[in-house]
C-alpha cells in the first residue's frame, strides 16, 4: 500500500475474496468534446460522477491516487497510455471505463472508440476496439492485477463481446475466451451489439452511467440485509432502471466468476454505514436539510423526469460567485429586480416578456426587447457583473415604416448596430428582419430578404412558433447571423436533436445585407436554438433552451466553430447530414451553476433556471486574474406570468483565443 492510501474502513463487506479498493486502480476515459461529430455534454459529468462514487469510502473507497481520469484524449496512444500506468498500481483489480461515441465500420464490422476529431466513415480517426483490447491485455500482463473490469458506455458497445452467445431476454452474455483473453475478467456494456447508447442532454449523466452511479449511491433496497453488492447485482439494478425507462438493456460478460464477488457496499443495507469523513459532513447536512434536484431523463423525442433526493455536490457551498460544472464558466451574480415592483414597470409599461438582450457599448447599459404587444425596447442599466442591479431607464415603442403600430410582431433577436443609432430586430411575426431608428422607434427601410424556406407555408417551410428566433452581428458588422429556432419542414430530427439552420448575411452596419451562406446546426435532445452572439466572423455562441411542464427548463450555451463549415442552402438536413453540421463545444450549463439563493415558483431542476431567451457578450474582462475571460449576460422571458421570473444572470466565461 502506498503512503497516500488510507487505512481500511471499519465496515469492510464480508467475504474472503472481494474486489479490494485499496489494492485496485481505475482508468476513467471520457470523450465528449467532438469537433466533427455531435458533442456529448453529459460525458464529463458522467466521468466526474463515477469517480466521486468509486472514491467515496461509504460506497467503495478506491484512493484518489489510484484513479487516472482522462478527458478528450487527442490520439490513440494518449487514450491507451493510462492503462499501463494504472496496471502497475493494481495488485487486485484494474477497472477501465470509457464513455463517448461508438462507431461501426462497414468494412470490418468492428466497434471503434472515438476521439475528439473522429470523422464518420474515417476509421483511421478512431481506435478499433480490438487495438484497445490488446493494449489493455498487454498492460495487465505487464502489471500485477488479478482481475480486469471493463465498462463501455457507447453505441454498439455490446460488439465488444461479439460472437458470444446471448441468453434471450436477460441481457446476459456468456463467456468467450477469444474476446476477453485473460483469466478473471468482467465486461459491462451500455447496449447490445447493434444499438445506440442514450445521452439525454437534460440528464446530469448519460443514461447508462447515470443508472450505474445511482446503483452505487443508493444500493439495492430489495436486499437490505446484504451488506455488499456484486458486479452482477449492479448490472441487474442498472438493467431494471433502464428497462423502466424503455431504454436499451446493458450487456455483461463474466470470466471466472468475477461478477459474483463482493464489490461495493450496499447503501440500502440495514447495517449502519460508517460515519462520513469530516469533509463530507457539510454535504450530508445539505441533504438532511431537504435539498433535492430533478434528474432529467430523455424518452423518445421528448424527455421525462425521475426525481431523486441527492445532495448537489457542485453546490456544496452554494456561494456566488461559483463554478458551473467543469466547463470553466462561473456564475457571478443573479438578479430578479425586474420581476417585481418597482422594477417590473416603467412609465406605465410592464417590463415582461424579455426575449432578447444587446449591450449598447456605453458602460453597463443594454437594450432588452419585449416579444409581446406593444413591441417595446427597454433601456437597462445593468450594474456591475459581480453585483447586478438591473434598472429600466427608458422605453421605446417600435413602429412600422408608416409610424403605425406593429401587430403580431413577436420580436426575438436584437442587434445594436455600430454608432448606436439603429437596431436590427428578428421577429417571428412575418417572419422578418427589420431595422429601426432608436431616436423614434420607427422602421427604417425595407425588411432584409429572407431565404424562401424561412417563411411560413405555403411559400416557406418554417414551423409556426419555431421560426426566426435569433440574430447576431460579427464585430465590425460585416456579417449578420439569423437562426431558426426549430427545423424547417423536410429537415430531420435525429433522436430528438433538432437540425436547424443559421443564415449568414454579408453587408455593412447600417447598410444593406444580402444572404450569403447557410449553416446546419444540431441542438441537443429536446432543446431549441433561441439566441446567437457573434464572437468573431467565424465563431458564434449559441443558446439552447428547452422546457417541459412540471419539470422546468434546461439552458445551455455552446461555442460554435464556423471555420470550414459547409453551405447547406441547397441541401436537405436529413438523418445522414452529420458531415454538414457545424462543430460546437459546451461553454455553460446553467443547471449546474450554484442555485444562487433565488426563489422559484414553478418546478425547476435548479432554482437558478428560468426561461432564458436573451444573451449578450461583453468585451474581455480586465480585472487581475481574469486572463481574457468575458462576461456573458442572460435574461429570461417570464411570458407575462406571475409564476415565472424576469431574471438576469451574469457569468464569467473562458472562450480561449
Amino acid at each position: 500500500m502506498s503512503g497516500s492510501d488510507p487505512p481500511p474502513p471499519a465496515d469492510e463487506p464480508p467475504g474472503g475474496d472481494r474486489i479490494d479498493p485499496r489494492r485496485s486502480a481505475c482508468v476513467l476515459i471520457g470523450v465528449g468534446g467532438y469537433t466533427r461529430m455531435p458533442p456529448l455534454g453529459t460525458v464529463r459529468s458522467s466521468v466526474a460522477g463515477l469517480r466521486q462514487a468509486l472514491t467515496d469510502r461509504r460506497i467503495w473507497g478506491v484512493p484518489d491516487s489510484r484513479v487516472w481520469q482522462l478527458l478528450d484524449p487527442r490520439s490513440h496512444d494518449e487514450l491507451t497510455e493510462p492503462l499501463y500506468d494504472a496496471a502497475k498500481r493494481a495488485e487486485d483489480t484494474l477497472i477501465v471505463y470509457y464513455a463517448g461515441h461508438g462507431l461501426l465500420d462497414a468494412q470490418d464490422d468492428q466497434l471503434y472508440l472515438t476521439l475528439p476529431r473522429t470523422m464518420k466513415g474515417r476509421p483511421e480517426t478512431a481506435l478499433a476496439f480490438g487495438m484497445f483490447r490488446d493494449a489493455l491485455r498487454r498492460a495487465r500482463d505487464e502489471g500485477r492485477a488479478r482481475r480486469c473490469v471493463l465498462i463501455l458506455d457507447c453505441c454498439y458497445s455490446g460488439r465488444a463481446t461479439q460472437d458470444a452467445g446471448a441468453m434471450a431476454g436477460t441481457g446476459h452474455i456468456m463467456p468467450d475466451r477469444r474476446h476477453v483473453e485473460v483469466q478473471g475478467s468482467y465486461v459491462l456494456t451500455s447496449t447490445g451489439d447493434a444499438e445506440h447508447a442514450e445521452a439525454p442532454p437534460r440528464d446530469t449523466y448519460t443514461a447508462f452511467t447515470g443508472a450505474l452511479i445511482r446503483a452505487l449511491e443508493h444500493g439495492d433496497p430489495k436486499s437490505p440485509g446484504d451488506r455488499a453488492l456484486s458486479l452482477d447485482r449492479i448490472h441487474g439494478l442498472v438493467r431494471d432502471e433502464l428497462l423502466d425507462r424503455r431504454m436499451h438493456t446493458p450487456w455483461r460478460l463474466d470470466q471466472n466468476g468475477v461478477g459474483a464477488l463482493p464489490f461495493v457496499r450496499n447503501r440500502a443495507s440495514a447495517v449502519p454505514p460508517p460515519r462520513p469523513a469530516p469533509a463530507r459532513r457539510a454535504l450530508a447536512a445539505v441533504g438532511a436539510a431537504g435539498l433535492a434536484v430533478g434528474l432529467f431523463a430523455g424518452v423518445a423525442v421528448g424527455y421525462g423526469l425521475r426525481e431523486r433526493l441527492r445532495p448537489v455536490a457542485e453546490a456544496a457551498g452554494d456561494a456566488i460567485p461559483g463554478p458551473c460544472g467543469e466547463e470553466g464558466a462561473e456564475l457571478l451574480d443573479v438578479s430578479d429586480r425586474l420581476a417585481r415592483p418597482p422594477g417590473n414597470e416603467h412609465l406605465g409599461s410592464r417590463v415582461e416578456g424579455l426575449s432578447a438582450l444587446a449591450l449598447t457599448g456605453k458602460g453597463g447599459e443594454a437594450l432588452a426587447m419585449r416579444d409581446n404587444e406593444p413591441a417595446h425596447l427597454f433601456g437597462v442599466r445593468m450594474g456591475s457583473p459581480e453585483e447586478l442591479r438591473p434598472e429600466v431607464t427608458s422605453v421605446r415603442t417600435l413602429k412600422g415604416a408608416d409610424g403605425g403600430r406593429l401587430d403580431s410582431f413577436d420580436g426575438e433577436g436584437l442587434v445594436v448596430e455600430e454608432g448606436g443609432e439603429t437596431v436590427l430586430v428578428a421577429a417571428e411575426g412575418g417572419p422578418s428582419i427589420r431595422r429601426f431608428r432608436l431616436s423614434d422607434g420607427t422602421q427604417a427601410g425595407e425588411p432584409l430578404p429572407l431565404p424562401s424556406g424561412f417563411g411560413y407555408a405555403p411559400q416557406g417551410r418554417a414551423q409556426e412558433g419555431r421560426s426566426l428566433e435569433s440574430l447576431a452581428a460579427s464585430p465590425g458588422g460585416r456579417y449578420l447571423f439569423a437562426g431558426m429556432e426549430g427545423p424547417l419542414l423536410g429537415d430531420a430530427d435525429v433522436h430528438g436533436r433538432h437540425q436547424v439552420r443559421i443564415q449568414r448575411y454579408e453587408g455593412e452596419a447600417g447598410g444593406g445585407y444580402t444572404p450569403d451562406r447557410q449553416f446546419g446546426y444540431q441542438t441537443e435532445e429536446g432543446l431549441y436554438l433561441v439566441e446567437l452572439v457573434a464572437v468573431a466572423e467565424d465563431r458564434l455562441l449559441a443558446l439552447e433552451r428547452g422546457y417541459l411542464k412540471g419539470v422546468g427548463n434546461a439552458v445551455r450555451v455552446y461555442d460554435v466553430d464556423l471555420g470550414g463549415a459547409r453551405d447547406v442552402s441547397d441541401r436537405v438536413l436529413d438523418a445522414n447530414a452529420a458531415e454538414l453540421l457545424v462543430g460546437k463545444r459546451l461553454v455553460v450549463d446553467l443547471g449546474r451553476c450554484p442555485p444562487g439563493g433565488v426563489r422559484v415558483q414553478e418546478a425547476q431542476p435548479n432554482p437558478v433556471l428560468q426561461n432564458v431567451e436573451g444573451m449578450a457578450l461583453a468585451p474581455e474582462r480586465t480585472a487581475p486574474g481574469d486572463d481574457g475571460r468575458r462576461t456573458l449576460y442572460l435574461v429570461s422571458d417570464d411570458n407575462g406570468r406571475e409564476s415565472q421570473e424576469t431574471r438576469v444572470h451574469a457569468l464569467s466565461v473562458d472562450l480561449g483565443g
